[in-house]
């Protein structure tokens, strides 16, 4: 059966303006934009939005669906939790307006196949199964008494979200593992962070030998690597590597910058998790780790900096958030924030054709074209001119579809 969304604003993604405009859905796909009053289709739902404001659904390039918990050493957590947990997450990413999330580490192809089989509601998935660290690294949460790995039969890192490889046959190795399993894309972490307790922020981690060998056997699957990097030497050695593109960034600076617009790499700040952090720290029913609270102000303070630094030179910049268990209601946090140094149509950009552009889904996501996708959102406010249209419950979200189905409808 065929929609026919009469009366909409629309934001196609690309323009900074409104257009007025009817559109036609017809199975997954837009089948056409046109201009108002012309006759549908038979076996035609026709549905007046009566001038609401009709985007692409939003992209969420970096999250974090099975951390249950703030603490992501989660290795006495019961699986089923996690995975009860999970859906309650992604259910309310989907009313809030986003249809597509890319999973930096945690999510597998049994969550994907539920959401796919309509089993649970949820956006569509992007997953990384899990990130690679090295011994030690960001993805390494073992506390420092456990027992030295001495055998790859031992990959356990204390979290669901990472495995540790070290050395160019077991990296290999590693990124094979994560296709085998389902993978979209490969996640790796390339440098110190601030929920891992072993490490400093300014570490280096992996081999420029260990990178290049997981980018190409990324490439030889047709798929890409996105790295976990805060510090300028982190983000340029990955980058020059071959990574397509880096999460966080937040220590960017105008010589790293230039190195990723000179390779077309993507940029994916996540503000909306540090200023989670900041405003529980006092907390302690958060559950926030001591150690996270030592690091976080040597990245925070310079999180808006980086966007600003990227943005003079021209790199390309995505929008994620990386939340983690009872944060995860902070998601349109990253709105807010990021409207301190960029313009609403920035953000909504980042937010769709950006990130569509990164999913290597340019033309099929995070645009109102025909032959493109049919994952829309519709909204009793104009987001061009004011992004606070976008909160934690979806209440302005009158209307979610996604691969041309009506999954939440509140219009009146």
């Amino acid at each position: 059966m065929n929609i026919l969304l009469k009366n909409a604003q629309v934001f196609d993604g690309k323009h900074p303006s409104l257009r007025k405009s009817d559109i036609l859905v017809g199975g997954s796909k837009i089948l056409s934009l046109h201009e108002a009053h012309q006759p549908a289709p038979q076996d035609t739902l026709t549905i007046d939005l009566k001038g609401k404001f009709l985007m692409p659904g939003l992209i969420d390039a970096h999250v974090h669906i099975t951390a249950s918990q703030v603490d992501l050493n989660q290795e006495t957590e019961l699986p089923g939790y996690i995975y009860a947990r999970s859906f309650s997450f992604l259910a309310s990413m989907l009313d809030r307006g986003f249809t597509s999330v890319r999973d930096a580490g945690g999510a597998d192809a049994g969550i994907k196949r539920a959401i796919e089989d309509q089993v649970i509601r949820g956006p569509r998935l992007f997953m990384s199964c899990r990130a690679l660290s090295q011994t030690g690294g960001h993805g390494d949460f073992r506390h420092p008494s456990s027992p030295m790995i001495t055998c790859a039969c031992s990959l356990r890192t204390g979290s669901t979200i990472s495995v540790i490889a070290d050395g160019l046959s077991a990296v290999r190795k590693a990124v094979r593992e994560q296709f085998r399993m389902g993978a979209s894309q490969i996640k790796v972490m390339a440098g110190g962070g601030i929920a891992s307790p072993n490490d400093r922020i300014e570490n280096l981690q992996y081999s420029e030998a260990e990178l290049s060998v997981i980018v190409d056997e990324a490439e030889r699957y047709n798929s890409y690597v996105m790295a976990h990097a805060y510090s300028p030497a982190a983000i340029i050695r990955c980058v020059r590597c071959g990574v397509r593109s880096i999460e966080h960034g937040n220590l960017l600076n105008a010589e790293a910058a230039q190195v990723m617009h000179e390779h077309d790499a993507f940029l994916v700040p996540t503000l909306s998790i540090y200023n989670a952090f900041i405003l529980n720290a006092g907390n302690p029913a958060a559950g926030i780790p001591d150690s996270v609270l030592i690091k976080l102000k040597d990245v925070q303070s310079q999180a808006l900096e980086s966007v600003r630094v990227a943005r003079r030179y021209g790199v390309k910049i995505g929008l994620g958030t990386d939340l983690l268990g009872e944060f995860h209601n902070c998601q349109t946090d990253e709105f807010k924030l990021r409207s301190q140094v960029d313009t609403p149509f920035d953000v909504l950009q980042s937010a769709t054709r950006v990130n569509a552009e990164l999913l290597n889904l340019q033309d099929q996501l995070g645009v109102v074209a025909p032959g493109a996708l049919a994952d829309l959102i519709v909204l009793d406010q104009d987001p061009l001119q004011d992004l606070s249209v976008f909160d934690a419950a979806g209440t302005h979200v009158q209307m979610v579809i996604k691969n041309g189905e009506i999954l939440k409808n509140q219009l009146h």
